[in-house]
């Protein structure tokens, strides 16, 4: 009965697997189909200016401080966009769990995180700034520090949206009334500015039908955030 029973636990683990593996190749496939239709080049890697600021996006920082082999840059989609760089990219982290089982006996488990983005480069060089649509844990998380910049001329946005950055003054700069009504209207995702890029990501690995979509609102908030930060005022 034991062995019957670990016959079907053993099928079952290879039944998922397959269809893992399979999944992964139709989206590897499907990303590279992309690309091509977009006039962008496939796995080419991140730029290196991108490279160089990619630490010190906050969602970056928090997988290299909590994980284990960090890695950024897979199944890239990038190159030149309306004069501006811009990249989409798969990146991951491990984290490593041990228990104690037993007295000295523990027990190790391992997860691997898996994330999609795209980065977008400014024309203009902007202070570190994350806005994400706000999260009942948020309340919780301003006990420790990561409190959440109010913009009273804009209270829609203010309940909908977290913003929080070293430079508090800048970040209301930043968030002009045209930039929030383009975050009510088009962002559900996690931003990130730090220099000259933008950094959006999602909470799981992108579909290759969503990459357009992706690209095209990174590219517009670019060239709003651009305009915006370069006109007088």
């Amino acid at each position: 009965m034991e062995f019957v029973v670990g016959a079907g636990v053993f099928a079952a683990a290879a039944v998922a697997w397959f269809f893992y593996q399979y999944s992964e190749v139709q989206r590897d496939l499907g990303l590279e189909k992309a690309a091509r239709r977009l006039g962008l080049n496939f796995r080419f890697g991140l730029p290196r200016d991108l490279k160089d600021v990619l630490p010190r996006f906050r969602v970056i920082e928090n997988a290299t401080e909590k994980g284990e082999d960090f890695q950024a840059g897979i199944n890239s989609i990038g190159g030149e966009r309306n004069g501006r760089k811009i990249v989409f990219f798969d990146f991951q982290w491990r984290t490593v769990l041990t228990t104690s089982t037993r007295g000295w006996l523990s027990q190790t488990r391992s997860r691997t995180h898996r994330r999609s983005g795209v980065a977008a480069q400014l024309g203009v060089a902007v202070q570190p700034v994350l806005i994400r649509p706000e999260r009942l844990v948020d309340k919780a998380v301003a006990l420790v520090g990561y409190d959440d910049i109010d913009f009273p001329s804009l209270p829609e946005f203010s309940s909908r949206f977290y913003v929080n950055s070293p430079q508090r003054e800048f970040a209301r700069r930043l968030v002009t009334p045209n930039l929030a009504r383009f975050f009510l209207d088009n962002v559900s995702c996690v931003v990130d500015f730090v220099g000259p890029w933008l950094l959006l990501h999602v909470n799981s690995p992108a579909r290759a039908s969503q990459v357009q979509d992706l690209l095209g609102l990174a590219g517009m908030l670019a060239d709003l955030v651009t305009r915006e930060q370069t006109e007088p005022r």
